[in-house]
């Protein structure tokens, strides 16, 4: 078999994350709260306080073309935050969100970016039906139906379907689909297997990491799936968290 998908012009040079730091910084004044809730604070010594949280604080990143990375942390330990600075670094965002404190994001002029965010930035699939939508966005009908073959959406009835008719988890795939069928060179994406059974996911991310490694495609995911990890055979492991990053080879399953 021969994939139609093809390969991607590569990366032309790392992502570099170079002292990176990213901070939240918030007031507490009871100036604004009920008269009530003020005697409670006051009574524990609170008038008004600046809250800073850092979710990283001067960090050093390296991530080479064609690299499976993926950033592993617990929740609320900045893995979205991390993400959000390399798509900012990547289409020169302005966004408070998507731009470092302090430090620098550097990502290859020749970039071609797909990202998800669910709920964030997600594909707008508007009434086409899947099969539709995915041959625009490629230009080739078998590739388009490769691709959906790909995220584990091969039946017919899918490529008639429209978006608004799959279910929760079709749809995971379809946003997938949706951003394959760009062809990028750099993807991007938070927790796309939120939705998806253990069974499915593996599936899912197998195929997804075989095309980004055959492609030359930069694949950046963030995930705390064990099984989601081991299926996407990363070349890389981002560890988030305490305001630090760590990247690590990762760990081979022992015999």
């Amino acid at each position: 078999y021969h994939s139609r998908f093809g390969e991607v012009e590569p990366l032309s040079a790392p992502i570099r994350l170079k002292g990176l730091t990213k901070m939240y910084s918030s007031t507490l004044d009871v100036q604004r709260l009920p008269e009530d809730l003020q005697e409670v604070l006051r009574a524990f010594g609170v008038e008004r306080r600046v809250v800073e949280r850092y979710v990283v604080r001067d960090a050093d990143l390296e991530i080479a073309p064609r690299e499976i990375a993926v950033v592993v942390g617990a929740s609320g330990a900045g893995k979205t935050t991390l993400l959000r600075m390399m798509v900012g670094g990547a289409l020169k965002l302005e966004d408070p969100g998507y731009v470092p404190s302090s430090g620098k994001v550097e990502v290859p002029e020749n970039a071609r970016l797909a990202y998800l965010f669910p709920g964030e930035h997600e594909p707008s699939f508007g009434d086409e039906t899947l099969l539709e939508h995915v041959k625009r966005k490629c230009g080739d009908v078998a590739l388009a139906v490769e691709i959906l073959n790909t995220v584990g959406l091969s039946d017919a009835v899918f490529y008639r379907a429209r978006f608004q008719e799959l279910s929760t988890g079709q749809k995971e795939r379809a946003k997938l689909a949706s951003l394959l069928a760009e062809k990028p060179n750099l993807l991007v994406i938070d927790e796309f297997t939120a939705h998806l059974d253990a069974l499915t996911g593996r599936r899912v991310a197998r195929k997804l990491g075989e095309v980004a490694k055959r492609a030359g495609i930069t694949l950046i995911v963030a995930t705390n799936r064990p099984e989601i990890i081991d299926a996407l055979s990363p070349t890389k492991m981002i560890y988030v968290g305490y305001g630090a990053l760590h990247a690590a080879a990762p760990q081979l399953p022992s015999c």
